[in-house]
């Protein structure tokens, strides 16, 4: 490793795919990869741009899959979409470490780089097991499926294969307003796409009915005497709260 050389990427999986195979053919192992949106230059640091090549990224994911295995890439990509600002370059450490090392990795849980991406996809994990419970969906005045989510870590990759093998003859939209990202499904394929000030149809007369009686049925079902919102938060923790009909006072209305 170079103690004062950092990669510097575009932020995206292929381009730190790049990384790994520049560092491989180079024979120079970084310090650090960081995004280029979020890196600070330091006096000791000697910055090397790395254009993403999406040759060179597929060659590094084919080997991933082929010496490493499925579940190791699935592993690495998890680990990718989580909120650690240290992401890239743990990944990056585990890769290298990796294709050293063969299909034992994932097992060598005493080696740092392992344990930092065991524990990143570990989280991620985590709250996609949340969200698929807790996503709501409603119908908008264009007929269109629409859910907004505000997870921790980037989900939106995760979660629309999921609801478009679930419900595959419905078009569907989910919306992370925190990272300006949207999945679009067409009811025959799906996309991510930019969306930064993403402007909504009003939800349909039916979907505001709709609402309203889930909102009724899930204050009448309630049994105030049994009311433990420490016990309801470890099941259903507070931070999806404004995003479910049933926990918004307005019942989630625009």
């Amino acid at each position: 490793m170079t103690t004062d050389l950092m990669y510097i990427i575009d932020g995206s999986f292929e381009g730190l795919l790049t990384s790994v195979f520049e560092a491989f053919k180079t024979r120079r192992f970084p310090a650090g990869v960081h995004a280029r949106q979020a890196f600070q230059q330091s006096l000791c640091a000697i910055p090397t741009i790395i254009m993403t090549d999406d040759q060179k990224a597929g060659r590094v994911r084919a080997g991933i899959l082929k010496k490493l295995g499925s579940l190791v890439y699935e592993q690495v990509w998890m680990a990718y979409l989580s909120n650690d600002p240290e992401r890239y370059t743990k990944v990056f450490r585990y890769l290298a470490l990796a294709f050293r090392t063969g299909r034992s990795i994932a097992d060598r849980l005493a080696e740092p780089a392992v344990l930092d991406v065991f524990s990143l996809h570990r989280g991620v994990s985590r709250e996609l097991n949340k969200l698929m419970g807790f996503v709501r969906f409603s119908v908008m005045e264009n007929g269109v499926q629409f859910s907004e989510i505000t997870p921790e870590n980037n989900q939106i990759p995760l979660l629309m294969p999921h609801f478009a093998d679930r419900f595959p003859d419905i078009p569907f939209l989910l919306y992370d307003p925190r990272r300006g990202l949207a999945g679009i499904y067409d009811a025959k394929a799906w996309y991510l796409a930019d969306a930064v000030g993403l402007t909504l149809p009003e939800y349909s007369k039916d979907e505001r009915a709709f609402r309203a009686l889930w909102k009724a049925f899930y204050q009448a079902v309630a049994v105030p005497e049994r009311k433990n919102p420490r016990l309801q938060m470890n099941f259903m923790p507070k931070r999806y709260w404004r995003n479910m009909t049933e926990m918004r006072p307005d019942g989630g209305m625009i």
